[in-house]
């Protein structure tokens, strides 16, 4: 089923911003105590639900930061939050599908 062609631009990017919204909440939830804002590689595949080479290739692309400490790449959580929030270019795409 095609959502784009049942539902306003408007209407399909509420959606996506509410479901991000509530898996950001129920991540947060899954995670008790001190949260450090660096995370590892491994620890910010964890938070993405993603491998560690997902991670990687953002990373690469420059869509993530990299800092440093020595040999250790650590990713910002901040910056995974935002790449989790949906914006108008991920929701809409020329095939009609919510990306």
């Amino acid at each position: 089923m095609e959502l784009r062609a049942q539902l306003p631009d408007d209407a399909l990017e509420r959606i996506a911003e509410r479901a991000a919204e509530l898996v950001l909440e129920r991540m947060g939830a899954e995670r008790n105590g001190h949260e450090s804002e660096l995370l590892t590689v491994a620890e910010a595949a964890e938070f993405l639900r993603s491998s560690r080479q997902r991670v990687y290739d953002l990373l690469s692309d420059g869509r993530l930061r990299r800092h440093k400490d020595g040999s250790r790449v650590l990713v910002s959580r901040s910056e995974l939050v935002a790449h989790l929030r949906p914006t108008a270019s991920r929701c809409r795409t020329t095939s009609g599908v919510a990306g």
